[in-house]
């Protein structure tokens, strides 16, 4: 996938994370039934959006990550408490 979304339909797509307690961090994730080591976190920040109404609330960790060379869009929801990758780059 050259860029964009993670699924054709646009939306984010489950994955498999493995986290580092030590540090605090995503160290690898699985995607399409392969694993992917993450080199580094390029930058990390916080979506909260909604907080007035619990339908409509948003609340993410993302991270963006270069592994095995490309770079990835993660998300941890808050909400439902699991990991998602929002999009594929490059």
């Amino acid at each position: 996938m050259a860029s964009g979304s993670a699924t054709p339909n646009g939306r984010a797509t489950p994955i498999a994370v493995t986290w580092d307690w030590r540090r605090k961090t995503p160290t690898a994730f699985v995607w399409r039934k392969r694993r992917y080591r993450i080199e580094i976190i390029q930058h990390s920040w916080v979506v909260e959006t909604g907080w007035w109404n619990e339908q409509t609330r948003v609340s993410r960790y993302y991270n963006r990550v270069q592994a095995e060379g490309r770079l990835f869009d993660i998300y941890f929801d808050r909400r439902e408490q699991e990991w998602f990758l929002e999009r594929a780059l490059n």
